[in-house]
């Protein structure tokens, strides 16, 4: 893969993880106010820092992907790209989460 054929992939991967944050908002909060209102819960749920919540959250897409690459070509490349968006916007929700909470 040259490296424009890399940046393109980069710009489309970026573009699904926008797309599927802007869908999923209603879920990550009651009436969209607080996109991070469920770390917080949930930490407050588990007694554990909101920051710990959502990692617990994104393990699950962690240890699914550690398992399809175990035999990869199973796997169409569309569920790759659901699997890896939802992995990549965990760590976008972290980066904001860290911003939230006055992490400097």
């Amino acid at each position: 893969m040259t490296n424009e054929e890399f940046m393109i992939e980069v710009e489309k991967s970026h573009l699904r993880s926008k797309r599927v944050l802007i869908k999923k908002a209603s879920e990550y909060s009651q009436e969209g106010k607080d996109r991070l209102e469920q770390f917080y819960r949930a930490g407050m749920a588990e007694g554990v820092p909101s920051t710990q919540a959502l990692i617990g959250m994104a393990m699950k897409h962690v240890t699914s992907i550690a398992d399809m690459c175990k035999c990869p070509a199973m796997y169409n490349l569309k569920t790759w790209r659901g699997k890896v968006t939802d992995l990549r916007n965990y760590t976008l929700l972290l980066d904001a989460l860290l911003v939230d909470i006055g992490v400097e």
